[in-house]
């Protein structure tokens, strides 16, 4: 049974914030430098989130690092995840079931790069593509934890990619924002089924500071629909 299983908090094991704050300051180098690096992580995360988590995971569930959760014949394979609400406190809201995960993954993962190789898109669209990315990603919530570290490196990813700079406000570790953008991306994962990407230019706005190039300009499109509304 899943309330059998130890629960995970990997921030809480000695020595994690020094390292960690160590292995992505040389991840975040080595994404903005290596377009194979950069492959390699927006072709499947799983890789990533077990070389950065590995050492993190409880010795007797070392398939914590690495392993989706619902994947049928490990200690993943019903673990649900829930966060505390900003928008009503004390209350929490679930992410993606996990028999919806590797499905769920699949498609994002094939979305993200068609968005990447969409040679039409202006800058408005691919930091909405980012945004796509970044948002769905956090509503399938695919790992048990470390989630926000492998999000943040798909989206300095995908931004290397499209060729804009990482603003210095942006890092993997720690993470760079708390409750303004938690709360537009729960708007976004509490979504009724089929509205959520109605949801992308809140998130958008937030994740535009940590962009450079034309981001660092006044934005023309505050407030404009997305252009990938269904």
């Amino acid at each position: 049974r899943s309330s059998d299983l130890p629960r995970w908090q990997a921030h809480a094991a000695k020595h994690y914030d020094a390292a960690m704050s160590a292995h992505c300051g040389q991840l975040l180098a080595e994404i903005v430098a290596d377009p194979h690096r950069r492959k390699a992580i927006l072709a499947d995360p799983i890789d990533l989130h077990r070389e950065l988590f590995a050492p993190f995971a409880p010795p007797d569930h070392l398939e914590y690092a690495g392993t989706y959760r619902g994947t049928p014949g490990t200690a993943l394979c019903d673990r649900r995840i829930s966060a505390g609400s900003q928008l009503e406190p004390g209350k929490e809201y679930e992410f993606c079931l996990p028999g919806d995960v590797a499905p769920r993954m699949a498609e994002l993962l094939k979305n993200s790069r068609d968005l990447l190789a969409d040679a039409h898109a202006d800058d408005f669209g691919r930091l909405i593509a980012l945004t796509y990315t970044f948002c769905w990603f956090g509503k399938i919530h695919p790992f048990l934890d470390g989630n926000g570290h492998i999000q943040r490196a798909i989206f300095a990813a995908m931004a290397a990619d499209f060729g804009y700079p990482l603003s210095p406000r942006f890092a993997i570790h720690p993470r760079p924002y708390d409750r303004l953008l938690a709360t537009a991306l729960e708007i976004f994962t509490r979504a009724p089924i089929g509205k959520e990407n109605e949801e992308l230019s809140l998130v958008a706005e937030y994740l535009a500071f940590f962009l450079g190039g034309p981001f660092d300009a006044p934005r023309k499109h505050v407030g404009s629909a997305s252009p990938y509304i269904s």
